[in-house]
């Protein structure tokens, strides 16, 4: 039996993944159900991914199963337990769609004995970590799990010694110290603190400032990819938007999502001098080393000058872009599964947590 190894980035916003047969896949990461029975028959299906989520969004109820930090980060015994007792648990079902999609579409032939390495929040609790797996051992049961930043630096292979990764996500904000070996506890962290928090802070900080204007999740996102900036250039946002009357007006947002893209680099910074200062290794010094900013956070205009800025380390270590934030996790998840030798799967297995699942 031939193997296909596949490595997935399950993100809060976007799931990618890569297989060693050279598929790749990317999708939303949310489902949408029919509202009821008449939508169901008007869309002609009950579950909708990808772009038809867009074109039928009032006709559905829409789950990201990953936003607001659950499933993969921060679900405890409690909650573990719950949602292992319910047969049609909302997000748990939406995961599941997701996941078989995204595999379902490499093109992996049916015969192949699947390998996979799944990217999560570095500080993914034991019940998060076990949830994952389980989501993924339905589809494959050679499967393991690594933080995402650490597989952004396994595919950047050399280069990432002596390094910095920080995978910025819509969900959170993760850091780990990459030096060629899988990472101990301390060399990883999280901040609980994304790019849908960036978000819900500058919709909030629009209505407080023009209530009369109506701006949805949807399209306030769209406002913060498009003028998002923490840097010198600061882009003007005068933006045409929906008002409680009925008609649109013309609304200057340029302070409004500079403060809120601001904060959220205070928060990186600050999350990553923390993160720098709990690095118990003789061997590692910000001077001569390097930063490298992944994920779709990482695109924000000018965060790597204000992290250079804010850290005064312009002249001694480099902050750097991956250049491909859509799959650099999931092409470094792949490239971990290609490479692991048997007992490095032996390896992966024994940090697999045991919660009792017969019990749940």
């Amino acid at each position: 039996m031939e193997s296909c190894c596949i490595g997935i980035d399950l993100g809060t916003m976007f799931t990618t993944a890569a297989a060693s047969n050279g598929g790749r896949s990317c999708i939303r990461s949310e489902v949408g159900f029919a509202r009821d029975a008449v939508a169901k028959h008007l869309i002609g299906a009950e579950v909708v991914l990808g772009d038809g989520i867009n074109q039928h969004r009032p006709a559905l109820n829409v789950i990201r199963p990953f936003e607001r930090n659950s499933l993969k980060l921060a679900i405890t015994e409690d909650q573990f337990r719950s949602i292992a007792a319910q047969e049609n648990h909302s997000s748990l079902s939406a995961a599941t769609e997701i996941v078989s999609y995204t595999v379902n579409t490499l093109g992996v032939p049916e015969d192949s004995e699947m390998r996979c390495v799944v990217g999560i929040p570095a500080g993914a609790s034991v019940y998060s970590q076990r949830l994952v797996l389980d989501l993924i051992e339905a589809v494959t049961p050679y499967v393991a799990v690594v933080s995402e930043p650490f597989a952004v630096g396994f595919g950047v292979g050399s280069d990432a010694y002596n390094s910095i990764i920080i995978d910025v996500g819509a969900g959170t904000v993760d850091y780990c110290y990459y030096y060629g070996a899988f990472p101990a506890e301390q060399d990883q962290a999280t901040l609980g603190y994304g790019g849908d928090h960036v978000d819900n802070e500058l919709r909030r900080l629009i209505l407080e400032t023009y209530p009369e204007a109506k701006v949805s999740e949807v399209a306030v996102r769209r406002i913060k990819e498009r003028y998002g900036c923490v840097g010198g250039n600061v882009k003007t946002a005068i933006v045409e938007l929906p008002t409680r009357e009925g008609r649109s007006k013309k609304f200057d947002l340029t302070d409004l999502v500079r403060e809120a893209c601001v904060s959220f680099a205070e928060k990186i910074t600050n999350g990553l001098s923390k993160h720098i200062s709990s690095i118990d290794n003789d061997d590692f010094f910000i001077d001569g080393a390097k930063i490298l900013l992944a994920g779709g956070g990482s695109q924000l205009l000018g965060l790597d000058e204000y992290i250079e800025q804010a850290l005064s380390i312009g002249d001694r270590c480099d902050v750097i872009r991956i250049h491909d934030c859509k799959y650099a996790g999931a092409m470094g998840a792949l490239e971990l599964a290609r490479k692991l030798p048997e007992d490095g799967w032996q390896f992966l297995s024994n940090f697999k947590p045991d919660v009792g699942r017969e019990a749940a």
